[in-house]
């Protein structure tokens, strides 16, 4: 009994501490410095979900987007409606409404509630001046007129923000913007243009700046080649005086690249709005990512084919996750308003209402002070000034700001040869924040090795619930590794050759090798499809790389066999990491391949568990039983044995080389025939998770004009 009555005092005094005027106080301060965290943590880390791929990151992004709107509304109305009286906390209200504008989007469905989230804004609008209105008697006019003055400003960012929503939100663009470029590709004007060269991009005419909205009452589109309208072909062909853009500039090439970027994003973004791609069926667009992306037969730079896709789905990143102004608008609005807060917050911190506000509240006992509402008051602004800092240097060093600024470059020749003008451009655009546009990693499973894991794993014999041991067990199979240098070269290298006009789900790598009639039943010809092909390969490149993963590379492997075999087993591990993780990525028969997957994990966990299998050579060793037992239902038995069987048919190859060489283009040639999709939203969610090389794939073959996967060739008899 006095146990309870204790714990019962303790309770009554806390809640009555609590409940006083300085647990109020201290309520609100906590408030405040949570609030504040959440608010750095969306401005900081947002942008950087694009290269994590870690699952805790997004989550802490997701809850502190989750959170941030209500921590700092009921913050705010705890100050509105609280009993004590404290000048600084109208301070703190005024500027956490002004650090809760740096919100964005945190999936595609989220950017869709930005109505939502300024009805919000507006309503701690209202809260902020119910709180200045009622101190109005209490505060210093200086600290009141500076107070006002900030939330004005914060009325007149939410009215930017509401008008930026009407006139150039994303489902205008998806509509008007979308239909603008659309029937500008599709103009006679564009399509008849023969004389084009990829290396000069002559003939290219990508709309990179300058589109012009429809005039009113006219439901017609007619192209105007006026000055405003800029090109790719304009800028590569570029001769004025001025020196950004010569040819020996170094850096003239990448500010190109920064267009050639914008303009592709503008042409993949027609597949959001379903809009006609007039360009899929022009010879040149398959020549312009032969020979203009990837360089030609002999080219050997395959960094600059990667980084113009990479900026371009950059571009796309923002487009749904971000808050940038449209490149017709400018930035001048938002300067002004920069430079604004920050003047009042450096007036305000220096105000002479804070800077002797502890000896001024010594003599008043009306005011609730807690010795720590000062230094955090000062916390808050500068925070303040530094969130408003970061996010106007976001803007004015982005992508978009420096393709507009590029654009007007062109556009107005008294500003090419301007010395002064011409180096604080060059300034500009060597700026960034952005240091990768993705995660540059690829996922790795491998079906086999999963299963010999799951079966050696003590969750194996836990009674947990399917789902829960599902997630644990992909937890421990699935790994990422950085993207390496030798599997760009070989995507490169097909991707430069005329054998990217015939990609055959393998039979022309199978061709190119002298194995076509040996291992064509594996390919386009195999009975279960696509996805059941890049299982049967999959397996077959494990059980080939098994010879060699017991032991080290010796100085007599070359090279060559080296490279390959790191492609080769990286892409199949990729590609059975898509099958497991991402299938609608890879195929429209997303639950198909998911019930594959299961069954096929399941099939190989029982025979390693049948036959006692507890390592690696003891599960190889046994294979081959699996493979003469008789099938009697089941087409995932079949895809497992015939993966055996062709890993066996592989490594009769006597050349170690050439077998390597063999599953290297393979593997090269089977990703590049699944990357074309229609599912754009599939793609456009996993660039806030880290992004996809097969999405990066998928981008650069659609400025190829090979939108649809490959279909099943037909050979006759």
């Amino acid at each position: 009994m006095k146990h309870h009555f204790s714990v019962r005092n303790v309770t009554d005094a806390a809640t009555a501490w609590a409940a006083s005027p300085v647990g109020l106080l201290v309520r609100m301060e906590v408030l405040a410095t949570i609030s504040c965290a959440l608010l750095a943590t969306l401005v900081f880390l947002g942008s950087s979900r694009r290269t994590s791929r870690s699952s805790a990151f997004r989550f802490i992004v997701w809850l502190a987007l989750m959170l941030c709107y209500p921590a700092v509304s009921y913050t705010i109305g705890l100050m509105q409606s609280g009993s004590l009286r404290n000048d600084l906390v109208v301070v703190w209200a005024c500027f956490l409404l002004g650090c809760a504008d740096g919100i964005f989007a945190c999936s595609v469905d989220d950017s869709d509630q930005q109505s939502r989230i300024m009805l919000n804004q507006a309503t701690q609008v209202i809260y902020v001046l119910l709180l200045l209105l009622s101190y109005v008697s209490s505060l210093e006019l200086q600290l009141m007129l500076l107070l006002l003055l900030l939330w004005v400003l914060n009325v007149a960012k939410l009215g930017m923000r509401l008008w930026s929503r009407l006139t150039a939100g994303r489902d205008r663009v998806l509509t008007a913007n979308n239909w603008l470029v659309s029937k500008h590709m599709g103009h006679e004007d564009v399509r008849r243009i023969w004389d084009f060269d990829p290396d000069t991009m002559k003939g290219y005419m990508y709309v990179v700046f300058g589109e012009k909205d429809l005039e009113a009452g006219c439901a017609e589109y007619t192209m105007e080649f006026t000055g405003d309208l800029i090109t790719v072909d304009k800028v590569w062909q570029h001769e004025g005086n001025g020196s950004l853009l010569r040819k020996d500039n170094p850096f003239s090439l990448q500010l190109k690249d920064r267009c050639l970027s914008f303009a592709l994003f503008k042409l993949l973004r027609r597949r959001l709005s379903g809009n006609l791609l007039h360009e899929r069926d022009d010879i040149r667009t398959l020549v312009f990512v032969r020979r203009g992306l990837a360089g030609g037969d002999s080219s050997e730079d395959y960094e600059r084919m990667y980084r113009v896709i990479e900026v371009e789905l950059g571009f796309l990143f923002d487009f749904f996750y971000a808050r940038y102004p449209s490149p017709k608008q400018s930035l001048i609005p938002e300067t002004v308003t920069f430079v604004a807060a920050v003047a009042l917050s450096l007036c305000t911190l220096l105000s002479p209402a804070l800077l002797r506000y502890q000896n001024s509240q010594a003599g008043n006992r009306s005011l609730v002070t807690t010795g720590v509402d000062i230094w955090l008051t000062r916390f808050v602004i500068a925070l303040f000034v530094i969130l408003q800092l970061f996010q106007y240097l976001s803007l004015v060093l982005s992508d978009w700001h420096k393709v507009k600024m590029l654009c007007r470059y062109l556009r107005k020749p008294s500003w090419q040869g301007h010395p002064i003008l011409e180096r604080l451009l060059w300034l500009m655009f060597r700026a960034t924040l952005t240091t990768s546009y993705w995660s540059n990693s690829v996922g790795q499973y491998s079906l086999l090795h999963g299963c010999l894991q799951n079966e050696r794993s003590f969750l194996a014999h836990m009674p947990l619930h399917k789902w829960i041991k599902g997630r644990l067990n992909r937890m421990r199979t699935v790994s990422h590794r950085t993207l390496p240098v030798s599997v760009k070269r070989a995507i490169h290298l097909l991707l430069r050759s005329e054998w990217l006009t015939n990609l055959k789900r393998g039979d022309r790598t199978l061709q190119r090798n002298n194995m076509l009639q040996e291992l064509d039943w594996s390919t386009s010809r195999y009975q279960h499809g696509a996805v059941g092909s890049i299982l049967v390969w999959h397996i077959a490149t494990t059980v080939c790389g098994a010879k060699q993963q017991s032991r080290r590379l010796t100085d007599s492997d070359s090279h060559a066999i080296a490279e390959n075999r790191e492609v080769a087993t990286t892409l199949s591990s990729y590609c059975a990491y898509l099958l497991f993780q991402a299938p609608e990525l890879v195929t429209d028969q997303i639950y198909d391949a998911r019930l594959l997957m299961e069954a096929l994990q399941l099939r190989v966990q029982k025979f390693l568990k049948d036959n006692g299998c507890r390592s690696k050579d003891d599960m190889f060793n046994k294979f081959p039983e699996f493979k003469s037992c008789k099938l009697k239902s089941g087409y995932e038995k079949a895809i497992l044995a015939d993966g055996i069987k062709l890993g066996d048919q592989i490594n009769k190859v006597a050349d170690e080389e050439a077998r390597w060489k063999l599953l290297s283009e393979m593997w090269v040639e089977l990703l590049l025939s699944v990357a074309p999709s229609d599912n754009v939203t599939a793609q456009v969610k996993k660039l806030a998770t880290g992004g996809e090389l097969i999405t990066h794939l998928w981008a650069l073959l659609t400025h190829g004009g090979m939108i649809e996967k490959p279909k099943k060739p037909y050979y006759g008899s």
